[in-house]
């Protein structure tokens, strides 16, 4: 049944996709609002786990509609790609030209390479037709993107459902050794590189339930040798020593190795070249491109805040005893690992000033900075202080409050000049 058809036979879904429509025109506006997106997902969530049938989804970074499966584990796999972004790790080689996805379930990974690497012809290999379907439902807008429904393991054959772990996106497969079995076909990477005429995939994305540690026991295999980034789901709870085996398959001196989100990736490393450093951001900016900001705990006087020669802000600290001041950035990192800022307190005669930097991870709300400077009264320095590896969506919070033991705010003229992440 259709979403319309569901919504006219039932008021209560009608007022869920009502609130859902709402949230979609919010995004279209403020794409860059991760606030937004995340009650969109958290809607998408009270739908999915409340009804069934097919439910479409709408983003402002794609140019179509994604069918989700209400009462599957369709909402899982959409959340963990376009709101925990994990396909967005850094690429520090040239796009591939191909990129081969074992495992692509209903096609979200896929989608979201597509995106990014438009120019790359995409290979989808789904086994379960369930799944499969909706594969080609949610890709078929997408000319570069190629499907086959059959299973991947170390020989020719067949496969059979050996268990199926927290839904639909957890079907573990094994060999089918009795026809009488059923299964689905299942071919060789090599084979299906052949089947294509393709000579290698530069990029292959593998998420098989623990088949990865028969498809990676052989370390010798000539793709393995050929491709140059693999970012891979290994599942040691099912396959027990999976992460081990694919880690076997990579010389660390060929291959850097770094886990996002749920991912392993490994890329290969650029011989005579420096891996490419993460763009800049300047979190206070007149270049091109608007970027969303909050102010919080700040005085409305006109000193309270303000931006001042395309790279700095006053942000004045609130009197002793109340909240921090605070000017909030949500950012899209891209491996950065470095914040940096001059910071002055302006402001004499006057008491000492603290200022903080927050930097927490959205995803999963970890924090990965939180440091913080005590500035005496006309005293001005530079702040530069490395931080983990910045992936995906994060918050970035600076903040002013007066020290401890200060009496008062006055002349607490706080001042960020050129704060980024690099």
């Amino acid at each position: 049944m259709s979403e319309i058809a569901r919504a006219e036979s039932d008021p209560a879904a009608e007022q869920g996709l009502a609130v859902k429509r709402a949230l979609e025109s919010a995004m279209r506006s403020e794409p860059d609002n991760a606030l937004v997106r995340a009650i969109y997902f958290q809607q998408l969530e009270r739908i999915a786990r409340t009804h069934v049938g097919p439910c479409e989804v709408y983003l402002p970074e794609l140019p179509h509609p994604l069918a989700l499966r209400c009462g599957t584990s369709d909402i899982d796999n959409l959340a963990q790609i376009f709101l925990g972004r994990e396909y967005d790790f850094p690429l520090d080689l040239p796009p591939p030209a191909r990129i081969l996805d074992i495992g692509a379930y209903v096609g979200y990974a896929a989608v979201a390479l597509a995106i990014r690497f438009p120019q790359a012809q995409i290979l989808c290999i789904e086994p379960v037709p369930a799944s499969f379907r909706f594969l080609m439902l949610n890709t078929l807008p997408y000319r570069n993107i190629a499907h086959l429904n059959a299973g991947v393991g170390r020989n020719t054959g067949r496969l059979r459902v050996a268990a199926i772990h927290g839904g639909d996106w957890g079907h573990q497969l094994a060999e089918a050794t009795d026809p009488e079995q059923g299964g689905y076909p299942s071919y060789t990477v090599d084979e299906i590189l052949r089947m294509r005429g393709w000579d290698r995939a530069e990029f292959v994305k593998c998420d098989i339930e623990g088949g990865e540690a028969a498809l990676f026991a052989d370390a010798s295999a000539g793709w393995i040798g050929r491709l140059d980034v693999l970012a891979i789901e290994t599942h040691d709870h099912m396959a027990p020593n999976s992460a081990n085996i694919v880690n076997a398959c990579f010389d660390p001196s060929l291959f850097a190795h770094e886990r996002h989100g749920e991912l392993e990736v490994y890329q290969r490393r650029v011989e005579g070249k420096p891996m490419a450093l993460p763009p800049v951001i300047s979190l206070i900016h007149s270049g091109p491109g608007l970027r969303a900001m909050a102010v919080r705990n700040v005085t409305p006087e006109q000193w309270g805040f303000f931006l001042f020669d395309d790279r700095g802000c006053q942000l004045h600290p609130n009197a002793p005893g109340g909240p921090p001041a605070q000017l909030v950035f949500t950012l899209d990192c891209r491996g950065q690992n470095r914040f940096s800022s001059v910071i002055f307190h302006a402001g004499q005669p006057a008491e000492d000033i603290i200022f903080r930097v927050r930097i927490h991870r959205i995803s999963d709300h970890a924090v990965m900075m939180d440091s913080a400077r005590r500035v005496l009264a006309g005293v001005a320095g530079e702040w530069k202080e490395p931080t983990p590896k910045l992936v995906g969506r994060h918050e970035v919070i600076l903040e002013t409050e007066m020290a401890p033991g200060a009496s008062r705010d006055m002349n607490a003229w706080a001042r960020w000049i050129e704060p980024r992440l690099s």
